[in-house]
């Protein structure tokens, strides 16, 4: 008998182009509507769930699967999920983390480019050296750029890696800094809130690159000092409130897109083939094999096209979301 999964509809309908459905041909597929897991109402015959990142799944969210046994997101990050309440379960987690690098790092040397700063000899801090950190930094090297690491958890973990205090970087002055940190809310390398107006305010003339999540920078206070003239250039991808970004932050961002960083269609099929994989191994099925079909041109949404029409409405933030696709290296 084929295990059951239960998956978010935008897969079954084709909404999410990125995943053939033959991926997904070992399981009993069951949907739910997006973001809300509870109409599916207790069902004790699931096994695994396929998540997107707009569905929240929180502790009392298991209660309803009680055999479920793995789940995957189509995403990188995980904060929208309850890991702590999965490890507790001993359910595993299966995610996309570092499949969007390459579409990441487009567009911070786009953001980057329209600045109009030359990027070599350009002084940037790139801020969590992970997957997509690692990436930009190799990426801005290789354009002259001198990069300075800043990875605390990575340098606890590495006794040869390199990483200097954000502190310590903004005093010693920097032309700009880029965020590729997840969002953490407790522990010791905690990063909502990291890029705090304090901190920003010792990046006199500087740029602001968020492509991370929207709760790691202040991004009011980014905005007033942008206003002021104090900041030089502030690019955000990632919005406190998704998908209602403050009409105050999207008046003084340079650059602003709708959380479309990582969307390239080569970086959905990557995450998407990450996580699905990781799915199949646990359940000992064959993992995803069918290539993806590039979009026609007619269908791609550069980079450009998207930040202009969010920054002329922002009320469009989800359909302009949903509606975008490019290819990596050409944003």
């Amino acid at each position: 008998m084929k295990p059951r999964l239960l998956v978010d509809a935008a897969v079954l309908d084709g909404t999410a182009r990125a995943l053939p459905l033959q991926w997904l041909q070992g399981f009993e597929l069951q949907s739910y509507s997006p973001k809300n897991l509870a109409s599916v109402g207790p069902d004790a015959r699931v096994q695994a769930l396929l998540l997107r990142s707009v569905t929240k799944l929180m502790a009392p969210d298991l209660r309803l699967f009680p055999k479920l046994q793995g789940v995957a997101t189509l995403s990188s990050g995980t904060d929208h999920i309850d890991t702590a309440a999965l490890d507790r379960a001993g359910i595993a987690l299966h995610t996309g983390h570092g499949g969007n690098a390459v579409a990441v790092t487009d567009w911070v040397q786009w953001a980057l480019t329209r600045s109009g700063r030359r990027l070599a000899g350009l002084r940037v801090a790139v801020v969590g050296v992970g997957a997509v950190g690692s990436l930009v930094a190799e990426r801005l090297r290789n354009q002259g750029t001198v990069v300075l690491a800043c990875d605390p958890p990575r340098a606890q973990s590495e006794s040869n890696f390199d990483s200097t205090d954000l502190d310590v970087l903004l005093e010693a002055g920097v032309d700009a800094v880029t965020l590729h940190v997840p969002l953490t809310r407790d522990g010791p390398h905690r990063t909502a809130n990291l890029l705090t107006t304090g901190r920003l305010q010792l990046l006199v003339g500087g740029l602001v690159l968020n492509a991370a999540r929207g709760e790691v920078l202040d991004a009011q206070g980014a905005a007033q000092l942008r206003k002021q003239g104090a900041l030089s250039w502030l690019a955000i991808d990632t919005f406190a409130g998704e998908p209602h970004p403050d009409p105050a932050v999207l008046a003084h961002c340079d650059l602003a897109t709708p959380h479309i960083a990582g969307h390239s269609l080569e970086g959905k099929r990557d995450v998407a083939q990450r996580a699905v994989a990781g799915l199949c191994r646990q359940f000992g099925l064959l993992g995803p094999l069918v290539a993806v079909d590039p979009p026609r041109a007619a269908e791609w949404s550069p980079l450009d096209a998207a930040a202009a029409a969010l920054k002329a409405d922002g009320s469009r933030f989800e359909t302009l979301r949903h509606a975008h696709t490019r290819h990596q290296c050409c944003p």
